[in-house]
């Protein structure tokens, strides 16, 4: 599933593509993939496109007049612009097609259909409305993540990937912090001292900034047909040896998610799961 990191580079490298173009079409190939009824996705014909953004998970096609439309690519899918003049597979759920002669598409791999979009006008509250701190403002201080902290008793793993309390985190990259943090995924919130809050919190951003540039790196400006994960230190390297100890990377499932670490650099023991 696309995380912050990988959001923020399809953000970037989307905006030139479509700023400042005007829809032209919209066709949805997919009925469960449009969230809501009103206002109609007609209305999107004709109005330039302003801007994209990003909350949480979430990516916002920002139009004139207020209107944004919003895209969670769930587990499997991605963000496709090209000629119009291609014909849609049977992967595409969404088509939105601009002045330039080019689309933009959302594709989802596989049998499933779990992407999903919400046309709002305005202030209308959308998916994105209720999430927690975005990690990478300057409003994520120190005493911010304390008071997300404050009165838990949450394993770790399962607190970074709340998106009530931090907004983008997913399961890939609370391993990686965790990792740099050298803290134990199953560690309880309520036991950590006062160095380890400090340690954690600053291991957010840091993993989080530096995952954008790797991934900007590989990328440059293209877009992703699927998540750029092979500079990660612990997620998805089960077995390998650590890159810092050479302990092999193990693997459980924490609440229904995979979670990988390194037994020796973040000094787990047995989870308590």
């Amino acid at each position: 599933m696309p995380e912050l990191p990988d959001l923020e580079v399809l953000k970037a490298n989307l905006t030139p593509r479509i700023v400042d173009r005007t829809v032209r079409g919209v066709e949805v190939r997919s009925p469960a993939f449009l969230k809501t009824v009103t206002p109609p996705l007609a209305e999107l014909v004709g109005r330039k496109a302003m801007g994209v953004d990003r909350r949480g998970k979430y990516l916002l096609l920002l139009f004139q007049g207020g209107l944004r439309f919003i895209i969670h690519l769930m587990r499997w899918g991605w963000i496709w612009h090209g000629s119009s003049s291609y014909a849609p597979t049977r992967a595409t759920l969404f088509r939105l097609a601009l002045d330039d002669g080019m689309d933009v598409r959302v594709i989802e791999s596989g049998s499933q259909r779990l992407a999903r979009g919400w046309l709002l006008a305005g202030d209308a509250p959308g998916p994105e409305a209720g999430l927690g701190l975005e990690p990478l403002d300057p409003e994520f201080t120190l005493e911010a993540f304390r008071q997300v902290l404050s009165g838990k008793r949450r394993q770790l793993k399962r607190l970074l990937v709340d998106q009530k309390l931090i907004a983008g985190i997913g399961n890939a990259y609370a391993d990686e912090i965790l990792f740099q943090a050298r803290l134990s995924p199953f560690r309880y919130s309520h036991t950590l001292d006062d160095g380890e809050v400090v340690r954690l919190h600053q291991a957010i951003p840091d993993t989080l900034r530096w995952a954008i540039g790797e991934i900007r790196n590989r990328l440059g400006g293209e877009l992703f047909e699927r998540e750029v994960r092979d500079f990660l230190w612990v997620h998805g390297r089960v077995g390998k040896p650590c890159r810092v100890c050479g302990t092999p990377i193990e693997e459980v499932l924490l609440g229904g998610q995979r979670t990988d670490y390194c037994p020796l650099c973040q000094n787990v023991n047995r989870p308590l799961t």
